[in-house]
């Protein structure tokens, strides 16, 4: 496991090697880079081909908008990780007429992939939940209750089209029952320098919640009520963490390790994909990024879920006792993370 680097461990440049870091991005870091000599840039079109992407592009010029582009990255990852034999669970855009159809099959993930963290999750187990889920959308597209809802608001959420906004961002995705009593997934941090730094299982015990965690969440749960069994088991939802290489597993987190099959050919190929398609597409991710899988005991297979080019760090950082608890400690930890990257992906280039 790669040991956390202060900022002060970057060497310096002799060359002004160029460097992609978009501004507001871990501002330590920009600061480091520029005073070690480092020459940074922040517009696409002063790249060259030796330019070290510490964050990726946002989009390229052949794209309208952001959307456009992570959507066009989205299919060029899961192609490459179709290479490796790893495949996304089943999914298909949500259409609240599909809905209305009864196109989908219980249970299923309604999920924002827009969102992180377990924001705008929710699992339709039942028949039940899938009235009320229809109920939902109904009530969500209706102006007039909307109007009421939004009467005391300064922003007034009754302007929102969300029968657009579901369709464009949200996914109905099959549910995958994981071989325990918990919710488990199992989170890689790499870098393009075909490296892991980390990898851990995160697992928590389902409950029947109400999502509150975003602006549709709380429309959802609060004003028309849509109660689902958690699937979240990020550790930021109240989630516990197993680091995969860790030397203190307790006697529960060992039984839920061999039940990943975690030492096993299959786990190794998750981890061997993982790096390489990072190194594939280290201008467009940059120098860090997480992948979160998820496997299915069923098919004895790792499911690719999402990945994230600016993934959250706190485990990792507890792990080499980095302070991740205010939000200036996270901006350093996660600064220093990317300098870990940064500094694995240099020594490599040289």
């Amino acid at each position: 496991m790669e040991r956390i680097i202060d900022y002060s461990e970057i060497p310096y440049s002799m060359n002004g090697q160029s460097v992609y870091l978009t501004m507001g991005s871990e501002p330590n870091l920009y600061l480091c880079l520029f005073k070690n000599g480092y020459h940074v840039i922040n517009h696409l079109k002063d790249a060259d081909s030796s330019t070290i992407f510490v964050t990726g592009r946002k989009q390229d010029y052949f794209c309208s908008s952001e959307e456009e582009y992570r959507e066009k990255m989205d299919g060029y990852i899961q192609n490459a990780f179709q290479e490796h034999g790893i495949t996304k669970p089943h999914t298909v855009a949500f259409s609240y007429q599909d809905l209305l159809d009864h196109k989908y099959h219980v249970p299923f993930v309604l999920k924002n992939e827009d969102e992180n963290c377990g924001r705008e999750k929710f699992l339709i187990a039942t028949e039940e939940d899938y009235l009320q889920l229809i109920k939902t959308c109904h009530s969500l597209f209706d102006k007039r209750l909307l109007d009421i809802c939004a009467s005391n608001s300064r922003n007034p959420i009754y302007k929102i089209d969300y029968e657009d906004y579901l369709s464009s961002h949200f996914r109905v995705q099959e549910y995958i029952q994981t071989p325990s009593q918990y919710n488990t997934t199992v989170r890689v941090l790499t870098s393009p320098a075909q490296s892991v730094l980390y990898a851990s299982l995160k697992y928590n015990l389902p409950e029947k919640i109400h999502d509150k965690t975003s602006m549709l969440g709380t429309m959802l749960s609060e004003i028309y009520p849509l109660s689902t069994d958690s699937i979240v088991s990020n550790t930021a939802a109240g989630g516990e963490n197993c680091i995969i290489d860790g030397e203190h597993h307790t006697d529960e987190e060992k039984e839920l390790l061999r039940l990943h099959h975690i030492d096993s050919d299959g786990f190794h190929q998750v981890l061997e994909a993982s790096k390489d398609v990072h190194e594939k597409f280290r201008r467009e991710i940059g120098v860090l990024c997480g992948f979160d899988y998820i496997y299915d005991p069923e098919r004895d297979q790792w499911f690719l879920l999402e990945y994230h080019n600016r993934p959250m760090v706190g485990d990792y950082s507890k792990r080499w006792g980095v302070p991740y608890d205010t939000l200036h400690q996270r901006v350093l930890a996660e600064g220093r993370v990317r300098a870990t990257a940064f500094n694995q992906v240099l020594q490599k280039t040289r």
